[in-house]
Formats: structure tokens, sequence, C-alpha cells
């Protein structure tokens, strides 16, 4: 029998990687987890998890020391699970090659039509698909006029999640709501990245919903939707508690044609706000795994699973059956929610927003009959603790103000993945940048290990 072929997971202080880690490492695959976040983060305390390197940031010269170890310990394939990640992989997708290694992501010509928001509306609109009014003005005087015409509240979105200032990912931003004028620049500026400026869009009613697919060159060959019971950020988010829920035949038919029409290869989720009596507004296009991503393999819909075998060479059958109902609590994702609700209502949003009160019950309170904890499992317990562990280190970190974006960079806009070449090439390394460095080793009983620091 031949050795199962070893994968390297990356983002592990994320949720789905814990799940991509536990799916994998049960159906036998040799798992390593990086992080640039955490020096033992979230997925490093899966007994899946064989080894883990800490990059210390998200540059190309870090993911060059990653690729050196990972094809030291037979590594065949990489799965990026961020927008960022799927970037720096491709940023050297040759060099990965060369390695032996698949990168399990689609190129970048594919993938910026999900990461580029306006090319994503403008698929959608040739699909004969819904979406929010839009507006991409050129300059402040530009937003005033629009806001005008789309009327407040609206919204202000990056073009891009993750844009890349020389060789490095700066953080997301996020969307911005403003409920007047006077409140437009101070959310336009810091979102314009170079000569993309943001996307200026209505508010539209309705409730969020996401169809999860798993395409083959642009035909879905697996399908998952869930039910949103309790946001993180009650102004709108992902989900800290959701439920397995049965597939919408118009979102899945809305979704199947514009995956179809993108010939997306890999994950993806697709957003859309529906208020029961238009057609579902298309929202966005994450091209990755999302963050409930445990919920559907719980279900019954393995994708990273069949994913892997896709990247295999492996022919998936079609399918879309799941068991209804299961319902799963991200426990950590309701004490941020708590946190969201005691700062108080968001800038400009004028949606209904959470008590205190309801943030409290909501995280103490009875939870629905089933609810599994999105992190605990019987045979892998130590994510639960590590969760913690990961979540109070987050929080300090906050506290501290270290996640704080400066407004510039150098004196210079950030750069996205697809500017020119002399823009993107001005500054080929970040002098802040100390260089990756290695975590040490887990040990083969994890009893002996899990609160240590590494």
């Amino acid at each position: 029998m031949s050795r199962a072929p070893g994968v390297l997971v990356t983002d592990g202080h994320t949720n789905p990687a814990l799940a991509c880690v536990r799916s994998l490492g049960r159906a036998g695959f040799n798992i390593y987890v990086a992080s640039h976040y955490r020096r033992r983060p979230l997925a490093a305390w899966s007994r899946h998890s064989r080894d883990w390197f800490w990059l210390g940031d998200q540059t190309t010269d870090a993911y060059a020391a990653l690729r050196t170890w990972a094809s030291e310990r037979g590594v065949q394939i990489v799965l990026p699970i961020t927008e960022a990640a799927c970037l720096l992989c491709n940023a050297e997708r040759g060099a990965w090659q060369a390695a032996g290694i698949t990168v399990g992501c689609g190129p970048d010509a594919m993938l910026l039509q999900a990461f580029d928001k306006a090319r994503t509306l403008e698929i959608a609109a040739r699909c004969g698909l819904a979406s929010p009014e839009t507006r991409s003005p050129d300059s402040l005087e530009g937003y005033q006029a629009a806001a005008s015409e789309l009327g407040f509240p609206c919204l202000v979105k990056p073009r891009f999640s993750n844009p890349i200032y020389g060789t490095s990912i700066l953080p997301d931003l996020g969307v911005a709501y403003v409920d007047n004028a006077a409140g437009l620049e101070a959310a336009v500026s810091p979102r314009r990245q170079l000569q993309y400026w943001p996307l200026l869009q209505r508010c539209v009613p309705g409730e969020g919903k996401g169809v999860f697919a798993l395409c083959d060159h642009g035909r879905p060959v697996a399908w998952f939707e869930h039910q949103r019971l309790r946001d993180v950020r009650p102004s709108g988010s992902g989900s800290s508690l959701r439920r397995s829920a049965p597939l919408d035949p118009t979102l899945r038919a809305a979704s199947e044609k514009l995956l179809g029409a993108m010939e997306w290869h890999g994950p993806a989720m697709v957003e859309f706000r529906d208020d029961g009596k238009n057609p579902p507004w298309l929202m966005e296009v994450n091209g990755r795994f999302w963050g409930s991503l445990e919920l559907a393999i719980t279900a019954g819909v393995d994708f990273p699973l069949l994913w892997v075998r896709l990247l295999q060479g492996e022919a998936v059958q079609a399918s879309h059956h799941y068991a209804l109902g299961v319902t799963v609590r991200w426990l950590w994702g309701d004490v941020k929610r708590l946190l969201h609700i005691l700062r108080g209502r968001p800038p400009g949003y004028t949606g209904k927003f959470a008590s205190a009160w309801q943030g409290l019950r909501d995280l103490l309170g009875a939870q629905p009959a089933g609810t599994r904890i999105e992190t605990w499992h019987r045979g892998d317990p130590w994510p639960a603790v590590g969760e913690w562990a990961q979540g109070i280190h987050e929080l300090i970190r906050e506290w501290r103000g270290r996640n704080r974006l400066p407004a510039s960079v150098d004196g210079r806009h950030p750069t996205l993945p697809n500017a020119p070449a002399e823009e993107r090439d001005g500054d080929r390394r970040d002098p802040t940048n100390a260089g990756p460095r290695r975590a040490r080793r887990r040990t083969d009983s994890y009893e002996d290990a899990p609160w240590r620091s590494t």
C-alpha cells in the first residue's frame, strides 16, 4: 500500500484550517500546519498535526522558507486557506510545483474573478444575476454625488480583501457603514488601494444566505447550505451558531450559473441577501474555504477530502445530499460576539443590534438541542483548549493595539496582486520583517505538550 501524501494546511490559527486538518488526518494523510499569527496555532493542537511552522509574517520570503520546510517533510499538496495565502502561494506557484508540491487553489486569473469585488459584479451582471446598486467613483467628490443617488445608509467596500504591498499582505479593513455625507471621507480614504478606489453600495434588506460549493473546472460536484442562527458581529459577519439547511434551488441555480461562468476550480462560497420578495441579491464570492466548514463536514459533505481527491486527479461524483438540522456552535465566536455588542453599535449602522443582555444570554444560556461545539471532538480534544489559549492571546494583542493598520507604509499606498509590475515590484522586502522562524516540533504524545509555549 502506497504511503499517503503529506498535506500542508496554511493559516492554522483559523477554524477552517482545523476542519481541514481533522478531515484529512482522519483520511490517513500526513498533515502539517503553518501560521503567521501564532507560534502554536489552533490546528497544531490537533492530534492529526504532525508538525507545524511559524511564518512570522505574510511575505513571499516567509512562504519560500515554508516551501523548503514542507519539501523536506515530503509534502505534496499545499492547501492555502485564506485569500492572502492563495495570493502568496501563487506569487511563486512555479517554485512550489518545481518542489513537487501541488498548489491547492486556482491561478490568479481565476481567483481574481472572486477576489476583485468589482469584477465579480461584472460577471454576475452578464449572468443576469441581481446585485445591490453599486458605484465606483474615482474622487471624494464622486462619492458624495454617488451617495446622494444611492441614499443613506450605504456601504463602503474595499475592492480587494487582501492587497499586497511589495511582497507583503496588508490586513483587511472590512466594510464600513455610512449613514451621512460627513462620514464618507473617513470611510473611503483608508480603503483606497493605490489606483483602486473602494466600492460604494446601496444597503439592501433581507437575510444573509450562503451557498457552498466545490467545483471541478466550472462544474459543481458538491453543494451545501446552512442557516445562520447568530452572527459574531451583530451588524453582519460570519456566524457563531449555524444549522445545516435544505439547498435553496433558486440560490443553487444562480450560484451554478456564476461559478460556471468563472470556470471555477476549487471551493467557493456564494453570498446573497434575500428579502423573500425580490430575486436574491448577490453580495460577493469567497473563493476559498469558509469559516463554518466544520458544519458541512459534520453534516456529511467532506469538502477538504473531496478537494484533495480532485487535486490528485481523481473523479468526484456530484452530490448535494447531507443531513439536515445539524447545529454547530463556535463557542469563542460567541465570546467575541459579546465583546462586539459591548463595544456598541458600529458608526453608521442602522439595523437591528443585540443588547448586552442578549449577548450574555447567547453566550451562557441554553443552546438548541443537539448543538455541537466546533472545536471539540472526543477523539481530538486539545484544540478546544488551544482555542481559548489563542483567543486570550488575540484579546491581549487587540488591547495593546498591535494589530493597528498604519495609514501608509513608507509613505506609499498598498499595491494589489494585479497591479502593474513596476508598482508591484517597487519594494522587494519589508524591512520590518525579521524573517520566518520554525516552531518546535510537536511531541508524538499530545498529552505532553499542549500547555507549553513554543
